[in-house]
């Protein structure tokens, strides 16, 4: 039977590994956007730049969990 969509194939590791280390790279950029932007942030935007800091280490923090926890899960898979 004819489809025009193709049945959908399961992802490969390394596909996988992409995805996990491009959503890490986002977040570790994003991070360190907001946080430079929220120390460079004028005295009259000081709570702004506050919320700012603390969302931009926590998408940091968020990064290099998910870098070294992927990093990890692939050295003990690979054991």
């Amino acid at each position: 039977m004819f489809s025009f969509f193709p049945p959908p194939k399961k992802p490969t590791p390394s596909e996988y590994a992409v995805l996990v280390w491009f959503a890490s790279a986002v977040c570790i950029i994003i991070g360190i956007a907001a946080l430079v932007t929220g120390f460079r942030a004028a005295e009259a935007n000081h709570d702004l730049a506050v919320a700012l800091q603390v969302r931009g280490a926590w998408c940091l923090g968020i990064g290099i969990f998910l870098a070294l926890g992927y990093w990890l899960y692939r050295r003990l898979m690979d054991m």
